[in-house]
């Protein structure tokens, strides 16, 4: 297997990552738990094989005799035929353009899911009587509810 073979099948994963986290955003848009099971499953699976296909070019980087980080990657590049080297090149960057819009998208469906939070938390407040802004959260990051006019910090 080559790097370039390597790369080729990260990409194909994050790509297949990248559809995943749309439809998570489809689905988180539409409320539906079924179809968001299925697609954090999904999600799952893809990520798990990301973790092999990286593991791989460490390793196979590794056997190389070559460092497995970003400046043993290329200067490893360096080594290769030109247009083997081109190809990596361009496989590399395709690359860092996808983890980048999948960064994103994950970004995105992180602020949608805290917004639902936040929504449902409130209502369970106001179901409860509180005052849904009447809380705050302690070391552990837990809601600790306020009331009774106690003060939120003493002097």
């Amino acid at each position: 297997m080559t790097l370039a073979m390597l790369l080729r099948e990260e990409l194909t994963a994050v790509e297949w990552l990248q559809q995943l986290l749309q439809r998570e955003y489809d689905v988180l848009k539409t409320r539906d738990p079924a179809s968001l099971e299925q697609v954090v499953n999904e999600k799952q699976a893809c990520t798990d094989r990301l973790r092999k296909l990286m593991a791989d070019r460490v390793d196979y980087l590794q056997a190389q005799g070559i460092a497995a980080d970003a400046q043993g990657l290329a200067a490893y590049v360096d080594t290769l035929p030109v247009a083997e080297r081109i190809g990596v090149d361009q496989l590399w960057t395709a690359l860092e353009k996808v983890a980048e819009q999948v960064r994103a998208q994950n970004e995105v469906n992180g602020a949608v899911i805290a917004a639902s939070r936040n929504h449902v938390d409130r209502t369970l407040a106001i179901l409860r009587g509180r005052d849904s802004l009447d809380f705050l959260y302690d070391q552990d990051t837990r809601k600790v509810f306020g009331g009774g006019g106690q003060p939120i910090a003493r002097a």
